[in-house]
């Protein structure tokens, strides 16, 4: 038997489907979650059960591309049991989808969530009564379920409107599949997808046509809402205690403290994840690993008389290179924390919000910011969630420029090379680049939404969920979960790929072991021939050149492939020893400050990783991904160009400091200029369309 979960976004359908299941899927306080339908068959005594998660939905209409296809799945699964799952704090909205089920004519039954909070802030609903007055069961296990299909008698079903074209269409209708009270009201709504599939006459469609004449499109919604209201007044007790707005939000959304509380927010995360408790935990991972593993390993192969290029193999290109990332883990379990914390807190919705005025100018939606966020984790998996935008212009350009967002993956470079040569200024530096990015990503969707990509005018609408405490289960299982991904991945792909870097730099292309001699290796000749097309940005260096060639591989490889060309030994200090090379002009890569800032700069915006644009080719296309992928390669080299060239100048007459400065000053000059003309003073900051808002603008 087939069982699906289905409802309103953000009513935990996801949290409920790990629980039944036993899985991980991710799960978050904010809409557009869940990007894809989810099955697991489960055993249920002797019965094997199929449990099926639904992205969230509003209705039986789509307004995007991408709500068709479970909608079309529902209206596919006439045998299977739906369990729409209902927010207690948020009844009379969530009923609105589930009448829309019992209008479709489905086998539903009805889950009651977050009762207890509900209940804290004052609302008690009567569930005998609400399975009295709807007709449907209430459940409290999802999987205590009946077999058959059950008959909902909905009283506005019998309005003289929709018994009149269920008259005309009902047997296009039960050729077709669909319910007869389901496809007349669709036809009121004017839903061409069903209006489609009824196949209908041209005299039908006349008839039907004048029936609609003296009918608007809003003439279901009132019908439904006023059944609400009867149902909620019968079901639901509020008490005094019922809260209502939250009083944090009248700074969280303030049009002038908004975006400097995130970029605030941003900053203590840096902070913590660069600083002390970040960099105390990696020695500590790379500690362990070379005292657990690395000497140990080193010595049992010295015992046996192992080859010296077994043995350069194993500390080099395994220990080394591996280990060198393994002990960036905490840095990444702290970004992924705070990612957690920010998703489940319900401050994700909001910060949406603020920015949709600064989003809708540049052609972007606020919903743009979930995937972006997301794509300061892993733009792989944030590309994915862009799929949830309506507008079809909006899902190609974020998808575009999430990579644009500084990933984890870029964090051991920024913390090797910024924390070689600013030190403890490290914290600005790479905030800064994550400004860089984010401004970037923002200026390339002005340009797109000007140009080749121009989104509709749709309204916002966006739903504020309620604060909500952290859960600790539910922070590290997220933890585990990505920690087990970067863990998997780097003892799977990185370690071969780590191990195939060091056959190309110890060996030459006669297949001789050159580590000690002058010969070339693989890697050089190759690196030799790109460096020369590096060089105008200031990284003319096989080395480098190999370091970011393999970088488009996985983001990881640019310091583990640096590691292993300067041929830094497995250590505790692993990354004091990179640091030691790149600061020494005898090593084959090395970096001054400038050099250095360039190359994160372009490890930044430069081409997306192999399994990114995998994504991308999925959502918007092969051609459009790869018009992404050489349009980032065009930024990245274009922008280093000037910061490299512009900061010799500026160095020639008085060092990286004035440049520091005076660029800081030009990028804040810029940031306020570009925010004063994307922030129209005729709107109050809050929403896009109130009463006030209006009056301003038809004076």
């Amino acid at each position: 038997m087939k069982i699906v979960l289905t409802g309103n976004p953000n009513v935990g359908k996801t949290s409920l489907f790990n629980k039944i299941t036993r899985s991980s899927l991710h799960v978050g306080n904010w809409h557009g979650v869940s990007v894809e339908i989810k099955h697991k068959r489960i055993k249920k005594g002797v019965d094997t059960l199929d449990v099926v998660d639904l992205p969230g939905l509003y209705a039986l209409s789509a307004l995007g591309e991408d709500e068709q296809v479970p909608i079309d799945y529902i209206l596919s699964s006439y045998d299977a049991h739906f369990v729409n799952i209902l927010d207690a704090n948020m009844l009379g909205r969530n009923l609105y989808f589930l009448l829309q089920l019992l209008e479709a004519g489905l086998n539903v039954s009805l889950y009651i969530n977050f009762a207890k909070e509900a209940g804290k802030r004052g609302t008690i609903i009567d569930k005998t009564k609400l399975m009295s007055v709807l007709g449907v069961r209430v459940v409290d296990n999802p999987l205590d379920i009946k077999q058959g299909k059950s008959e909902y008698l909905l009283p506005y079903l019998s309005d003289r409107t929709i018994k009149q074209l269920r008259a005309i269409i009902e047997l296009n209708a039960n050729n077709s599949g669909l319910n007869p009270n389901f496809c007349a009201i669709k036809l009121i709504e004017c839903d061409e997808t069903i209006k489609s599939r009824l196949h209908l006459s041209p005299e039908q469609t006349r008839q039907i046509d004048r029936i609609l004449d003296d009918v608007d499109i809003g003439y279901i919604a009132r019908l439904r809402y006023e059944y609400i209201d009867k149902v909620v007044s019968q079901c639901v007790i509020k008490s005094k205690k019922c809260v209502g707005k939250y009083k944090i939000d009248k700074i969280i959304l303030n049009k002038y403290l908004a975006l400097p509380i995130f970029i605030l927010i941003l900053g203590v995360i840096f902070f913590i994840t660069f600083s002390y408790p970040g960099q105390a935990c990696s020695r500590f991972i790379k500690s362990s690993i070379n005292k657990f593993l690395g000497i140990p390993i080193n010595a049992w192969l010295v015992d046996h008389e192992a080859p010296l290029w077994v043995i350069d193999m194993v500390s080099s290109g395994i220990m080394s290179g591996v280990g060198g990332l393994l002990s960036f883990l905490p840095q990444i379990v702290l970004l992924f924390l705070f990612l957690t914390i920010l998703e489940d807190s319900g401050y994700l919705s909001r910060l949406a919000f603020s920015l949709e005025d600064i989003f809708k100018k540049v052609g972007l939606s606020g919903k743009s910011v979930f995937t972006l966020l997301m794509g300061f984790g892993c733009a792989t998996s944030a590309v994915i969630t862009s799929r949830n935008l309506e507008d079809k212009n909006s899902k190609i350009k974020t998808a575009m420029i999430t990579p644009y967002m500084s990933c984890s993956a870029k964090l051991p470079l920024y913390a090797i090379l910024g924390g070689c040569f600013f030190g403890v200024g490290n914290i600005f530096v790479v905030m800064g680049l994550y400004l860089l990015g984010v401004i970037v990503a923002l200026l390339l969707s002005v340009i797109l939404e000007k140009t080749m990509l121009k989104s509709k005018t749709d309204s916002f609408m966006l739903e504020f969920p309620p604060y909500r405490m952290i859960r600790f289960r539910r922070v590290l299982g997220a933890i585990w979960q990505n920690s087990k991904i970067f863990i998997i991945r780097i003892g799977s792909f990185l370690l071969a790929l780590n191990i195939i870097v060091w056959l190309l730099q110890s060996f030459s292309f006669s297949f001789e072991y050159i580590v000690g001699t002058t010969h070339k290796s693989m890697l050089q000749t190759i690196g030799e021939i790109v460096a020369p097309l590096l060089a105008p940005i200031g990284l003319n260096n096989w080395g480098i050149a190999v370091s970011l060639l393999v970088g488009i591989v996985a983001k990881e490889m640019v310091v583990s492939s640096i590691a292993i060309i300067n041929n830094v030994p497995s250590s505790v200090n692993f990354n004091a020893m990179v640091g030691a090379t790149i600061l020494s002009s005898a090593s084959v890569i090395h970096f001054d400050p400038l050099t250095a800032v360039v190359c994160m700069i372009f490890v930044l915006l430069y081409c997306p990783c192999l399994s990114t644009f995998s994504v991308m080719k999925r959502e918007i296309g092969f051609n459009m991904a790869a018009f992404s992928a050489l349009l980032q390669l065009a930024v990245a080299y274009s922008i280093c160009l000037v910061v490299y060239n512009v900061g010799r100048l500026f160095i020639n007459f008085g060092g990286v400091m004035i440049f520091g400065v005076l660029g800081a000053i030009v990028v804040a000059l810029s940031i306020w200029f570009v925010i004063k003309k994307i922030v129209s003073k005729k709107t109050c900051g809050y929403c896009k369309n109130c009463d006030r808002c209006n009056v301003k603008r038809s004076k």
